[in-house]
């Protein structure tokens, strides 16, 4: 049985926007930007939670991942038994680059009609913000729930994930039955993401004067057949997937060609080493144990290739030089597509709170990318949700921004979907 609407009303009326717009600007106005030149990091920010959870009586640990990079874990124990439910949020957020292309300060928090711009007011202070007032609003109604809520306020979203790798490692996941990952989804329930694979791929041959490449062995003809082969494993996981309902089609993507791998590039100097890297994203049915294969068979079988190709063109030449021509694999990152199952009491929770607030169906999608959950998921087995205000294209552009009004039914929909998750009569279905 769902929670009355009386006791709806009790929640939704402990929701306080202003109280909300200003969390949010508060949070947008620290640069928590990971840069240990600059000397920011997710420190300030990680402080201001502590100091907020601390004023609403919540119990609070903060742990450091590594040296000003700490997590915040905010929980409450609402009543007996239950369910545990998590809220994840970042305090990190990417860079603003070149701060003159940008019309807003992108750390003023300057409200403009009824958006926020600044950096991170998408990804994703402002759900952070919504999730922590959700929070708040269910301890200050006194409605009664059994269970426990955790907030997760993690570091290092944006790079490798240290932050929920942190938390999982510390125990602070075990019993979690459940948890919302509140990123920039536009209004969306996502219930999968898609995998990510990240490769690098380096050619060594030898390094020579540009004007005479014979004393040497250019990596070039080695990188030009990467890129054209990575398109052809795209293809063919195009064929045999097709194309995910939420998620579209996978993926094989060269991103950052470099050569000479390290140091000065020189039109006059044919480097000797070169690297490719490439980043697969992947859907439901992809086996990353097969990709990987793959992608080791394919650095042999250009080594090969090229080296032959060399050989019959020394031929020609009637040159006599060593081809020695080497390509190795790297696997650099390894995170697995997420699925959470429609019937899931999580999924129900998050699509009766969506109902109650817009008035009208949920509509489901994916995640392109991956989050923290990704790692709750795969290495935990915790059903997740995806879902938050924001544009999705917004993240890490320019001009960042959120609209205040979907922020503040991001928060009611995530106070209802706690409530209805904890509420007793949900937990004996």
């Amino acid at each position: 049985m769902a929670p009355s609407q009386d006791v709806i009303d009790k929640v939704l009326n402990c929701i306080d926007s202003d109280e909300l717009i200003k969390l949010t600007a508060d949070l947008v106005k620290i640069n928590s930007v990971w840069d240990p030149v600059a000397g920011t990091s997710e420190q300030i920010a990680a402080d201001h939670a502590v100091r907020w959870a601390d004023r609403q009586g919540f119990e609070v640990q903060q742990e450091d991942v590594a040296a000003g990079r700490p997590n915040v874990i905010i929980s409450w124990h609402a009543g007996p038994g239950g369910r545990t439910l998590m809220f994840e949020g970042h305090t990190d957020v990417v860079t603003p680059g070149d701060i003159s292309a940008w019309r807003y300060d992108p750390f003023g928090a300057e409200i403009v009609g009824r958006r926020m711009y600044g950096r991170g007011t998408n990804d994703t202070k402002g759900n952070l913000a919504a999730m922590l007032i959700a929070m708040a609003a269910l301890k200050r109604s006194g409605v009664n729930i059994g269970g426990t809520i955790i907030g997760g306020v993690l570091c290092d979203e944006e790079d490798q994930m240290l932050g929920v790798r942190n938390f999982i490692d510390q125990g602070h996941a075990d019993g979690i039955s459940g948890a919302i990952i509140c990123e920039p989804q536009d209004g969306l329930i996502c219930t999968r993401q898609k995998g990510a694979l990240r490769a690098q791929f380096t050619v060594k041959g030898r390094m020579s004067h540009g004007a005479m490449p014979l004393a040497g062995l250019n990596t070039a003809p080695a990188v030009a057949r990467l890129i054209t082969d990575l398109h052809k494993l795209e293809t063919e996981a195009v064929e045999r997937s097709g194309r995910d309902a939420y998620l579209g089609w996978p993926s094989f993507t060269p991103t950052v060609i470099q050569a000479p791998a390290r140091g000065v590039p020189q039109l006059n100097v044919m480097p000797g080493e070169a690297q490719v890297l490439v980043d697969i994203r992947t859907i439901p049915g992809q086996s990353h144990h097969d990709i990987k294969s793959k992608l080791s068979a394919l650095a042999t079988t250009i080594e090969n290739q090229i080296r032959r190709d060399y050989e019959k063109y020394d031929r020609i030449l009637n040159k006599d030089r060593l081809r020695d021509l080497k390509i190795a694999v790297e696997i650099l990152t390894d995170r697995p597509c997420t699925l959470t199952e429609r019937d899931d009491p999580l999924v129900a929770a998050a699509d009766w709170a969506t109902r109650k607030i817009s008035g009208t169906d949920p509509i489901y999608a994916g995640v392109p990318g991956a989050t923290d959950g990704t790692f709750l998921w795969a290495l935990k087995n915790i059903p997740i949700v995806t879902m938050g205000a924001g544009d999705r294209q917004v993240a890490h552009q320019m001009d960042e921004w959120v609209n205040l009004d979907q922020l503040i039914e991001t928060a009611k929909i995530y106070a209802l979907a706690a409530l209805y998750y904890l509420w007793p009569e949900s937990n004996d279905e």
